[in-house]
């Protein structure tokens, strides 16, 4: 918990340990932060690793304002579930890597719902491992650690999370059209590379086939992938 408290934005506290002396810890206090720059100096370099530390953790702050600096190899999936695209990419593969961010293994929403279905487990490494015996059946190596099948019994009573994309749609705007095709793209770049998640081929799909011929259609490259006869 005091490692949690950066030292990013500080704002000295005392505790009962430290009171009356000049040995205070540093409490964060923004809401929100901007993270990145074009520029590479030692304290804008510093300041985004304490922005991220800041920002991988339960306490402020909670909303994170990135430009493209922010798209790859960072993580932010400790206890982020949401992105917002205020611009949308050109191809599906940069989207992915924004998204990439938060969809991670044992990101928040993962481990939101294996908590709320083993309410009486108390350790993450317990919980994890009940879930690997009892949900993952002849799925991929994948569950429970990247996702969930919510489609299972078990979650049918609880209230699950999900990672949400959140794409503002200005009126008169282009990226209307730009979105739907950039999600067109998306699911058929997915369905080549074997993710598992499906939903906008499936979307992109309704209406337009039945579902004996959705599922005659639909494959799996995974390499984790396990034979069902």
């Amino acid at each position: 918990m005091k490692e949690s408290f950066a030292a990013a934005y500080p704002q000295q506290v005392s505790t009962i340990q430290t009171f009356g002396t000049d040995k205070k810890y540093s409490m964060r206090k923004h809401f929100a932060v901007d993270f990145g720059s074009g520029k590479q100096t030692e304290k804008i370099v510093d300041h985004a690793i304490n922005v991220r530390s800041a920002f991988n953790s339960p306490f402020r702050p909670f909303v994170l304002a990135s430009t493209s600096v922010g798209q790859e190899g960072l993580d932010f999936h400790w206890y982020c579930r949401k992105m917002i695209h205020w611009n949308l990419p050109s191809n599906p593969q940069n989207l992915e890597q924004r998204e990439g961010r938060i969809n991670r293994y044992k990101c928040l929403s993962v481990r939101r719902n294996v908590a709320k279905l083993y309410q009486d487990v108390f350790k993450w490494d317990d919980m994890f491992c009940k879930a690997a015996t009892e949900l993952k059946g002849n799925n991929s190596e994948m569950i429970p650690f990247w996702y969930l099948p919510l489609k299972d019994k078990r979650f049918e009573d609880i209230k699950t999370e999900k990672i949400e994309r959140i794409v503002p749609m200005y009126p008169m705007s282009e990226d209307v059209s730009r979105y739907s095709r950039l999600i067109k793209v998306l699911s058929l770049y997915r369905l080549t590379m074997g993710q598992p998640r499906q939903e906008e081929l499936l979307q992109m799909l309704e209406d337009k086939i039945s579902p004996e011929q959705i599922k005659q259609l639909l494959f799996d490259l995974s390499p984790f992938s396990r034979n069902q006869k």
